[in-house]
C-alpha cells in the first residue's frame, strides 16, 4: 500500500485510514492507487512537475493544500513531486522504466519519444467523459483542433499547456544605449535596420557587444526561429531541420539547403565580420542576461508572447530594456505539443488522472496553490489577477513558490500574475493564439522510428556545423556545401523521404 501523508486539512478530512484491496473499488484501482479518506473512497495519483525555483525540503503543507481541493472535488489524492529542469526527464523516465508509480507528467519536448516507446495512455475517451471543462477552456483560449497536436493514429496522448504559445521574434535591446546613439524604437522596423544601429553602438560604446546569443546555447542567436516565422517553415515535429516544408508547398526539403537558411547565415556572417558579435559567440557560456546586466551587451533576438517580457528582463538585469517585434510566429505542431501534460501507460487509475488534468486546467484555486503555495504565507493577493510576496519575503525566502513554472502548467487565463504584470498582456497572448497563422500541416506528427539511426547520425553533424554558422563565425560559402554533404553521408535523404511519405499519407487522411 501507499503511505498516506499526515496532517491533512481538518476542515476537509477527518481521518485517514488505509483500505484493503477490493476489486469492487473499480477496474482501474489497485493497492498502490486507492484508499479511503474518512468515509470517502479516493484514487491516488503521482503528479510530477518541473520547477525552476528552489525545491523546498518539505512539500507536505502544499501537498495537503492540494489534496484539500482534489479529494473534495474529484475524489483524487495527489502525491506531488517536484524536480528541477535538469533532473525532470531523468526522474520521470526512471519511474516509467522501473515500474514506480507515475501517473501525470509533462513532455518538455519529448512527446514523440514517449509515444514511440508506448509510455503514454490514450485519453480521448476519458477526456470526452471527464475533460469537458478542460476542452472548453482550451478551445476558448487557443481555438479548436488543439488536440490535433497530441493525436496520433486516432489516439490522443496528451493535452498541450494552455498558455500564450505564439512567440513572435522580438529585438531586445538596452533602451538607454539606443537613446545615446540618437535612435528610437521607430528606427527599428525590420531586421534590415539593425546593422546601422549596431555600427553606431560599436562606435559609441567600443566595449559593448552590439548583438549576442539569447542564452547559453551557442546555436541560439534567434536566427532559426526568425527564418521559421518569416518563411513559414514547418519543422514537421523534428527540430533537427532535416526535412521541413516551406510556405505550405507540401515538399519536404533539407532546411540547410533552403534560400531562407543560406541568406540568414550570410547575414550573420556579415554581422560577425563587422564585429557585431563576440568572437567566441559559437562557444560562449555567458548568458545574454549576464552580459546585459554588466553593460557588455546591447541586444539579442528572442521569441516572446505578449508585450510585457521587457519588464521582466529589466528587473533581471537592472537595465532599461525594451523590445520591438521584427518577425511573426508560425504555428506548426511542435510549437504546441512540445509542452503537453500526459498520462502514463503504466497508470492504474487513468480515470483519476484525467479528472485531475481537467481540474488542473480549470480550477483557479488548485493551479495557483501549485504555483504559489499557501495564501498569506507564500503569497498575498493584491487584486483579482495579481499576487505579491509577503512583506520582507522574496522568491528565495518564502517556504514555497513555483512561480517560474507558470508557462508550463495549467491554463494561463486562470493563473495569478505577479504584481506589475499587465493583465491585458495575458489577454493579448491568448488572442494571438487564435490569430497567428498555422501551418496547413498542423497536427502532423512524424514517426522517427523507421530512420532513428540516421537521425542520430545527422544530429551529430548538425551539432558540429550549426553553431558556427548561425553565429556567423564560419564562412557559409565554403562551409554550407561541406555541411550539406556531411548530412547526406549521415542519411539525411532517408529522413527526408520518410517524412515525405508520412506527410503524404497524413494529407490523404485529411481529405
Amino acid at each position: 500500500m501507499m503511505k498516506t501523508k499526515k496532517g491533512l486539512t481538518l476542515g476537509i478530512l477527518v481521518m485517514v485510514v488505509f483500505s484493503l484491496i477490493l476489486s469492487a473499488c473499480g477496474s482501474n484501482n489497485n493497492s498502490s492507487s486507492s484508499n479511503k479518506v474518512g468515509e470517502k473512497a479516493v484514487d491516488e495519483i503521482v503528479f510530477a512537475m518541473p520547477t525552476f525555483n528552489a525545491i523546498p525540503e518539505d512539500l507536505s503543507k502544499v501537498t495537503e493544500a492540494i489534496n484539500a481541493i482534489t479529494v473534495d472535488k474529484i475524489g483524487v489524492k495527489v502525491d506531488f513531486k517536484l524536480y528541477g529542469p535538469a533532473d525532470y526527464a531523468q526522474k520521470v523516465n526512471l519511474a516509467l522504466q522501473s515500474g514506480d508509480k507515475m501517473d501525470v507528467f509533462t513532455t518538455l519536448g519529448q512527446f514523440t519519444n514517449y509515444v514511440s516507446k508506448n509510455q503514454l495512455y490514450p485519453i480521448e475517451d476519458l477526456l470526452a467523459e471527464h475533460g469537458k471543462e478542460l476542452i472548453e477552456i482550451v478551445e476558448k483560449d487557443f481555438g479548436p483542433d488543439f488536440l490535433k497536436a497530441t493525436t496520433i493514429g486516432g489516439h490522443t496522448y496528451g493535452v498541450p499547456v494552455n498558455k500564450g504559445m505564439s512567440l513572435p521574434i522580438s529585438f531586445v535591446y538596452n533602451a538607454d544605449m539606443l537613446k545615446e546613439i540618437g535612435k528610437t524604437s521607430d528606427d527599428i522596423t525590420s531586421i534590415e535596420d539593425l546593422p546601422a544601429i549596431f555600427e553606431a553602438i560599436k562606435q559609441k560604446f567600443p566595449d559593448v557587444v552590439p548583438f549576442g546569443p539569447i542564452n547559453v546555447n551557442p546555436s541560439d542567436t534567434g536566427l532559426i526561429n526568425y527564418i521559421k516565422g518569416t518563411s513559414k517553415i514547418d519543422f514537421l515535429t523534428d527540430t533537427s531541420g532535416i526535412g521541413v516544408v516551406v510556405d505550405g508547398d507540401g515538399q519536404v526539403v533539407n532546411l540547410y539547403e533552403t534560400d531562407a537558411f543560406i541568406d540568414g547565415v550570410k547575414m550573420m556572417n556579415a554581422w560577425f565580420n563587422n564585429g557585431y558579435l563576440q568572437k567566441d559567440a559559437a562557444t560562449t557560456t555567458i548568458t545574454s542576461t549576464e552580459l546585459m546586466a554588466s553593460d557588455r551587451l546591447f541586444s539579442y533576438m528572442g521569441g516572446y508572447g505578449g508585450m510585457e517580457a521587457a519588464s521582466s528582463i529589466s528587473a533581471q538585469t537592472g537595465k532599461n530594456i525594451e523590445m520591438k517585434r521584427i518577425a511573426p510566429f508560425y504555428f506548426d505542431t511542435n510549437a504546441v505539443n512540445s509542452v503537453s501534460w500526459l498520462v502514463s501507460s503504466t497508470t492504474k487509475v487513468p480515470e483519476a488522472a484525467v479528472k485531475f488534468l481537467n481540474l488542473l486546467y480549470t480550477d483557479q484555486q488548485l493551479i495557483n496553490t501549485i504555483l504559489y503555495g499557501i495564501e498569506g504565507e507564500d503569497f498575498i493577493k493584491v487584486d483579482e489577477h495579481h499576487v505579491k510576496f509577503p512583506d520582507g519575503k522574496n522568491a528565495n525566502t518564502v517556504s514555497y513558490t513555483a512561480m517560474l513554472s507558470t508557462g508550463i502548467v495549467g491554463s494561463e487565463s486562470i493563473q495569478y500574475q505577479f504584481e506589475g504584470i499587465n493583465w491585458s498582456d495575458v489577454e493579448l497572448k491568448l488572442k494571438e493564439n487564435k490569430e497567428t497563422e498555422r501551418s496547413p500541416y498542423f497536427g502532423f506528427i512524424f514517426d522517427p522510428s523507421p530512420v532513428k539511426t540516421q537521425i542520430s547520425a545527422v544530429t551529430n553533424v548538425v551539432n558540429q556545423y550549426l553553431p558556427g554558422l548561425v553565429t556567423g563565425a564560419l564562412d557559409p560559402e565554403t562551409i554550407i556545401p561541406k555541411f550539406v554533404q556531411a548530412l547526406k553521408d549521415a542519411g539525411a535523404e532517408a529522413i527526408i523521404q520518410s517524412k515525405q511519405d508520412q506527410l503524404n499519407a497524413w494529407i490523404a487522411e485529411q481529405q
